[in-house]
C-alpha cells in the first residue's frame, strides 16, 4: 500500500524538483510489515529567498567554465562542494524531523567526487553523533548484491536464468516449474508473509535463533495460502532470495558470504561491508537500531539480532560509501556484461527487475532511476543511481517511524531519490 500522499509544504526539499514517484514495488525485509516506497511530492518552483544561493555562488557552481581569473577554479569547485553538502544537510533534517534518531547520507556527481555527511544521532543512550561513515544493516538492498552473483554465475554458464530451481534442490517441496527468473523477479509464486511473524515465531523469539536456509523455505512452505502459477504474478518474497542464497552454495559449493567476498566486497574495495548472518552483533563503529511497534509509540533499541531469518535476502552490513561503490560499479559495467546487466533491468510486465527496480525521478536524465531499498528492524535504507550510472545517492536510517496509518515512513527512500538532483 502507499501511504497518503504529504503536503508539498511539508515537505518541501532544497532541491526543489517535481514530484518524485516510485514506479516499481517493493517491500520491507521484516515480513507481515509490508510498506512499498511512496511519492515523495515537492514544489517544482524556484527555492525561497533564504534558501537561495547568493547569485555570483550559483552561476560558478553552476558553470565553473565561465569563472576566469587566478585561483577561479579552485573557488568555484569549493563553491560546488559547499552547495552539495548544504543541499543533502536539508535533506538529511527531513529525515530527523520524523523522528529519526540519526542519518547518513551521500552521493558521487559525475566526476566520481563523494560527498557524505550524516545527521542526529548514533546512539540515543549515549547521544553519540552519528558519523557519514557509520554502518547500519542495509536490509533488502542485499538483494541486489544477491542477483547479481546469480547473474554472474549465468554468465559463467554455470546455470541458466530458466534453469528449473529443483533441478538444484531437490526435496524442498517446491513446484517443479519455478525457475531462477521467477526467484530474482518475485514471481515463484512464494507469498510476501515468510511466517517467521505467525505465532509461534515473534521478533523476541527470533532476536538470537539461528535459522538455516531449509529452515526458512519450510516455514514459508507453511503458509496455507494457495501460490499463483510461477512466472504469473508479482509478489515480493523474503522467500525467493533465500531460496536464490540456496542456490548461489549449490552452484559454488562455497558460502554465500565467501562468493560475496571474492565478487563484489574485495574487487570494490568495500572494506566496511560484511555479511554477518550468525553474528547478531554488528562490528565496528554503527549506527544503532530503533524500532517503532506503532504510531505516536516510544523508539526501542533493536540493535542486536541474528540475520539468519533474513541471510540473502537483507543480511548484509554496509555504509552509504560503499552502497554507493556498489551501485556504481554495477552501472558502469564491471559488474555483469551488458546482455545479463539487461537482463537485470527488465522490469517486463512486474515494475521490478532482477533484484533492482526503476523509480520516477523527473529531475534526471530520462525521468527516472534505479536502485532499491532495504527495511529490517530498526533501519530503513536506500541507494539510487542515475540509468547511465553518472550518479548515486544513498541513505541509512537508523529507525523505523511508523504513519498514522501504520504504515512506513517513506521520507528516507525519497530523500536518497530527491539526492540524485542536481
Amino acid at each position: 500500500m502507499l501511504p497518503e500522499i504529504m503536503s508539498v509544504r511539508r515537505l518541501l526539499v532544497a532541491v526543489l524538483a517535481p514530484p518524485l514517484i516510485v514506479a516499481g514495488a517493493s517491500s520491507p525485509g521484516a515480513p507481515a510489515l509490508p510498506a512499498e516506497a511512496a511519492a515523495l511530492p515537492a514544489e517544482a518552483a524556484a527555492p525561497p529567498a533564504e534558501d537561495a544561493a547568493p547569485p555570483a555562488e550559483a552561476a560558478a557552481a553552476s558553470h565553473p567554465d565561465s569563472a576566469s581569473g587566478p585561483g577561479a577554479p579552485a573557488r568555484t569547485a569549493a563553491a560546488h562542494v559547499q552547495t552539495t553538502t548544504t543541499r543533502l544537510e536539508r535533506l538529511a533534517e527531513k529525515v530527523i524531523e520524523t523522528g529519526t534518531p540519526g542519518v547518513a547520507l551521500a552521493t558521487i556527481t559525475g566526476d566520481g567526487a563523494t560527498t557524505a555527511i550524516a545527521r542526529g544521532v548514533a546512539d540515543r543512550r549515549t547521544n553519540r553523533p552519528a558519523r557519514p561513515d557509520d554502518r547500519y544493516r542495509i536490509g533488502s538492498i542485499t538483494k541486489t548484491m544477491t542477483a547479481v552473483v546469480v547473474l554472474q554465475l549465468v554468465a559463467e554458464g554455470k546455470i541458466g536464468l530458466d534453469d528449473r530451481v529443483v533441478r538444484w534442490m531437490p526435496g524442498l517441496g517446491l513446484d517443479e516449474r519455478i525457475t531462477v527468473r521467477h526467484l530474482l523477479q518475485h514471481t515463484s509464486g512464494f507469498h510476501t508473509d515468510t511466517m517467521l511473524a505467525s505465532p509461534p515465531w515473534s521478533y523476541d523469539r527470533n532476536r538470537f535463533h539461528y535459522f538455516s536456509y531449509r529452515d526458512l523455505v519450510r516455514i514459508a512452505l507453511t503458509n496455507p495460502e494457495p501460490r499463483r502459477t510461477p512466472g504469473t504474478h508479482h509478489e515480493y518474497s523474503n522467500t525467493n532470495y533465500v531460496l536464490a542464497g540456496m542456490l548461489i552454495e549449490e552452484v559454488t559449493a562455497r558460502p554465500v558470504g565467501v562468493e560475496f567476498a571474492r565478487r563484489i566486497f574485495g574487487p570494490l574495495g568495500m572494506r566496511d561491508t560484511s555479511y554477518p548472518v550468525a553474528n547478531p552483533v554488528i562490528a565496528g563503529r554503527h549506527l544503532r537500531g530503533y524500532l517503532q511497534d506503532g504510531p505516536d509509540k516510544p523508539l526501542f533499541d533493536t540493535t542486536t539480532y541474528s540475520m539468519s531469518w533474513l541471510r540473502t535476502a537483507g543480511g548484509v552490513v554496509s555504509t552509504t560509501r560503499d552502497e554507493l561503490t556498489f551501485l556504481r560499479a554495477l552501472f558502469s559495467g564491471r559488474l555483469l556484461p551488458k546482455p545479463l546487466f539487461d537482463e537485470m533491468r527488465n522490469v517486463g510486465e512486474f515494475g521490478y527487475g532482477l533484484g533492482i527496480y526503476p523509480v520516477e525521478v523527473p529531475c534526471v536524465p530520462g525521468g527516472v532511476a534505479w536502485g532499491h531499498n532495504g527495511q529490517v528492524f530498526g533501519y530503513y535504507s536506500a541507494v539510487f543511481t542515475t540509468p547511465d550510472g553518472s550518479r548515486q545517492a544513498a541513505v541509512g536510517a537508523n529507525a523505523w517511524i511508523m504513519t498514522e496509518d501504520g504504515t512506513l515512513n517513506p521520507t528516507a527512500e525519497q530523500v536518497a531519490a530527491a539526492a540524485l538532483c542536481d
